[in-house]
């Protein structure tokens, strides 16, 4: 060899040249986190960056999966997409997300099964809104939650350690709920059309209502959804702080059933409680004073639980 020195020069920089270089890294883009949080009044979603930052929200009709599976996974789709249009995120990218959806029914039968395999989302966690309202609510801390909107469900945590009750759905649960109350109503329109309770103006008003028929009530009845009823709640909890005996009658029953779901569930007078729902928050002033004296604001609604659960995710599938 003419140059030996020149030959183990260019074999040493080949090698040095191997070990150093490196290809550029293709960035993976983080995924973004939804949440969503769905039940017999409505759904509602929000989009937000790993760490914080709400992009935007949505809101649509019911998304109860247990009642109406079909709709609600329609409802479900069509509201997350117009909450990432809205925060000006290609479509393209909505199945990189980090999905939580915290869902009225999703612990009954395998329909929370059913709808993981029909979402856009490659991470996806599908939990009933019993475990995203109370990560919202207490935040990990210790205390008690009575969540009464159209349908209702009951928790406590302590040192860790959750328990619940409810959310067995409308047919045979959701005791002290909005749907439960707005049912009562119409049943007590009928007694004191019957002449087995005495007509209040909220009854008569209500009876006027489908043209003092009380079988166009039956006939309503029949077919109505948990949200059909639960629409005459308002007018319960609107006659009753007027006074009409009949509505607060019908609130004191649907309080004594908050009250004694909460007991249940281990309140003791002593923990923190947090009323959430559109019905909790309007009765929490009626409340007996040992619960409302124990009563504090929610640190957040279910829909910063499901973020909460979703950064979670998240970060342990980056720790993988």
């Amino acid at each position: 060899m003419q140059n030996p020195n020149l030959f183990l020069s260019i074999i040493r920089i080949g090698f040095f040249q191997k070990l150093f270089y490196t290809k550029p890294v293709k960035k993976i883009p983080i995924p973004y986190l939804i949440a969503v949080d769905g039940g017999g009044t409505g759904c509602r979603v929000v989009i937000a960056r790993p760490k914080g930052g709400i992009l935007a929200s949505a809101e649509s009709g019911p998304a109860n999966i247990a009642t109406a599976f079909g709709t609600a996974l329609h409802t479900i789709i069509k509201t997350a997409s117009e909450a990432w249009q809205k925060a000006g995120l290609e479509a393209a990218t909505m199945p990189q997300a980090v999905a939580v959806l915290g869902l009225a029914g999703a612990n009954i039968g395998d329909v929370a099964q059913r709808l993981k395999r029909s979402l856009p989302f490659t991470q996806s966690y599908v939990t009933d809104d019993r475990e995203t309202t109370l990560r919202g609510a207490l935040a990990g801390a210790d205390g008690c939650l009575a969540a009464v909107g159209t349908g209702s469900f009951f928790c406590s945590q302590n040192a860790g350690v959750t328990r619940s009750i409810g959310g067995w759905g409308f047919s045979v649960g959701d005791d002290g709920s909005g749907a439960r109350l707005g049912q009562d109503l119409l049943r007590r329109v009928l007694h004191c059309h019957d002449g087995i309770e005495n007509h209040s103006d909220l009854t008569r008003s209500v009876l006027q209502a489908f043209d003092n028929d009380p079988a166009a009530i039956s006939t309503f009845a029949l077919s109505a959804s948990p949200h059909d009823f639960g629409c005459y709640a308002p007018q319960v909890i609107k006659a009753a702080d007027a006074g009409d005996p009949q509505a607060v009658n019908l609130r004191t029953s649907a309080v004594n059933a908050i009250q004694t779901a909460l007991e249940a569930v281990g309140f003791t007078g002593q923990q923190r409680l947090c009323m959430c729902g559109g019905l909790g928050r309007a009765v929490s002033g009626v409340l007996d004073p040992v619960y409302r004296d124990s009563l504090v604001r929610p640190k957040g609604d279910a829909l910063a639980g499901g973020l909460a659960i979703a950064q979670s995710i998240l970060n342990q599938s980056q720790s993988i």
